[in-house]
């Protein structure tokens, strides 16, 4: 398949680009609103050599999952927070088996099962994890389909370089945004890293594997576990992402990820355009969080305003990143017809803040 551009919600831009870049299974259970991606996914996928299964639970999905990721294959899975809640399980032991797969979790309203209606409410089981044990995956947070597509092959990448789950988060109502989008042409990005020396594909060419995660040795356990603390630091130390715009000079930053950090781009241009120095930053990785990037902020900076669909959840990890060394505050909503703060509200809050 070459290079193509087409008009999609972006949970099938996800499921396109899954395609494009070599998934040959996608285990998924049905859940608004990440159904798309199964549905797409089970008409193209067939094209590329690869299937779509629809499992009995998130339980199931999780389990094949890990059972296809043992085999050293790209493995994909679409949920929303409920099911991704129920997969958890499963995720910790990938990290410990060290495991690559790629997940996707369209964020919708909780806690509990929550409402349909799109949300960030996601941030802190997808950062922190829902396991129990030291582990973490790696976060992507797209806020277009277009970096959807561009940054897939990176997912990929970064799922076989560490050996470890990828997690794109989306708020549905991004998820469900339809917008133009231009694909990669077909390539299979796993292809590029030996899985010889750990996939379990029988022992025909090698000798018999185990895989084991746990053990009544309190030495084999603390051996694990600082090997995965010295992974997770060099991803920590090599892996931030993050997109900045005019915090050179400016008095008030604007953190935000996703849809407000989308957003962010018109909402500085409209400021400046009236003479107020604001910039913001847009993590793009929320594990790693990009701490380096709140770090190097001038001194010019005064405030740091954290946007969120939620009720507070990444503003921990802005807090942690200036260190006292800058005040930040924060504006957020969750439910409701229209979950998110408006480019309106949120240039009323920057006023407010500016003394204006």
């Amino acid at each position: 398949m070459t290079q193509e551009t087409l008009f999609l919600k972006n949970t099938e831009t996800f499921a396109e680009s899954l395609a494009r870049c070599g998934v040959k299974y996608h285990f998924a259970y049905p859940i608004t609103p990440a159904t798309d991606v199964m549905k797409r996914m089970a008409v193209i996928l067939p094209q590329y050599g690869g299937e779509m299964m629809q499992m009995e639970s998130e339980l199931a999905v999780s389990s094949a999952l890990a059972g296809a990721a043992c085999t050293g294959t790209l493995v994909a899975t679409s949920s929303s927070g409920p099911g991704l809640t129920l997969m958890h399980e499963a995720i910790g032991f990938m990290c410990a088996a060290e495991l690559p797969c790629l997940m996707f979790d369209s964020m919708r309203v909780g806690p509990g099962d929550g409402d349909i209606i799109g949300a960030q409410s996601d941030y802190f089981v997808a950062t922190r994890g829902g396991a129990h044990g030291d582990y973490h995956v790696i976060v992507l947070a797209p806020a277009s389909g277009q970096e959807i597509a561009d940054i897939m092959p990176h997912g990929v990448r970064l799922a076989y370089k560490y050996r470890t789950p990828v997690l794109f988060v989306v708020d549905g109502l991004s998820a469900q945004t339809t917008e133009s989008t231009t694909l990669p042409a077909y390539n299979d990005y796993s292809a590029e890293f030996d899985t010889s020396d750990w996939a379990y594909t029988g022992t025909q060419d090698h000798p018999k594997r185990a895989l084991i995660t746990g053990s009544y040795s309190h030495q084999d356990g603390y051996e694990m576990n600082e090997m995965l603390r010295a992974k997770y630091e060099k991803i920590y130390d090599n892996e931030q992402m993050w997109e900045a715009e005019q915090v050179e000079d400016a008095d008030l930053v604007i953190a935000a990820f996703g849809i407000h950090g989308r957003m962010c781009t018109d909402m500085v241009a409209k400021m400046r355009a009236e003479g107020k120095k604001v910039g913001f930053i847009r993590p793009i990785t929320l594990w790693p969080f990009p701490d380096r990037a709140f770090a190097a902020l001038p001194d010019s900076v005064k405030n740091i305003l954290v946007v969120e669909m939620n009720h507070g959840q990444m503003i921990d990890d802005v807090r942690l990143a200036v260190n006292g060394r800058i005040p930040v505050h924060f504006l957020g909503k969750t439910g409701g017809d229209m979950p998110m703060c408006t480019l309106a509200e949120m240039i009323a809050e920057a006023n407010r803040i500016l003394g204006e």
